[in-house]
C-alpha cells in the first residue's frame, strides 16, 4: 500500500450505530490509553480475543477504519495513532472480530508509530511503515 492508498478517503456508507460505536471506541480508547498500563490494556485485548470468531475482513475493517476516523475529528483531546489503531481493535472486537495492535519503533530519525495489522500486513498504512518501523509489541 502506498501513501496514496493509505491517504486516500474511502466512501463507506455508516449507520448511526456504526458512527456512535467509532466514537464510543475512540472515547474508550483515549481513556484506556491516560488510565492503565498498556501491559493492562494488552492482557485485556489478549482476553477478548479468544472470543472472536475470525479476523476482521477487509470490508468489515473499512467500516471500521472509518467509523473510527470520522469519530475522531469529533473528539476534542487528541487521538493520535495508538488511540486511533486501539480503537479500531476495540470496533472489531465489539463484532467478536479480531485485528492485530501493533506498536513500532524507526531510528534516524526515532519515532514511534501504532497501526492496526490483518492477516499479518498493515491495514490502511503507508509502504514505509513494514519497512521503516521495527514492531516491538503485537496484540
Amino acid at each position: 500500500m502506498d501513501w496514496e492508498m493509505s491517504l486516500k478517503p474511502i466512501t463507506v456508507k455508516l449507520s448511526l450505530i456504526e458512527r456512535l460505536m467509532g466514537f464510543c471506541t475512540v472515547v474508550v480508547a483515549y481513556i484506556a490509553v491516560r488510565c492503565l498500563p498498556f501491559e493492562t490494556i494488552s492482557k485485556i485485548l489478549g482476553g477478548l480475543k479468544h472470543l472472536c470468531q475470525r479476523e476482521i475482513g477487509v470490508e468489515e475493517a473499512d467500516i471500521a477504519w472509518s467509523a473510527v476516523r470520522q469519530s475522531s475529528f469529533f473528539f476534542l483531546g487528541r487521538a493520535a495513532c495508538l488511540e486511533l489503531s486501539l480503537a479500531f481493535v476495540l470496533f472489531a472486537l465489539s463484532k467478536r472480530l479480531s485485528a492485530t495492535l501493533c506498536v513500532g519503533v524507526a531510528t534516524e530519525p526515532f519515532r514511534s508509530h501504532s497501526w492496526v495489522e490483518l492477516g499479518g500486513k498493515p491495514f490502511r498504512e503507508a509502504d514505509y511503515i513494514e519497512r521503516d518501523f521495527r514492531k516491538l509489541l503485537a496484540v
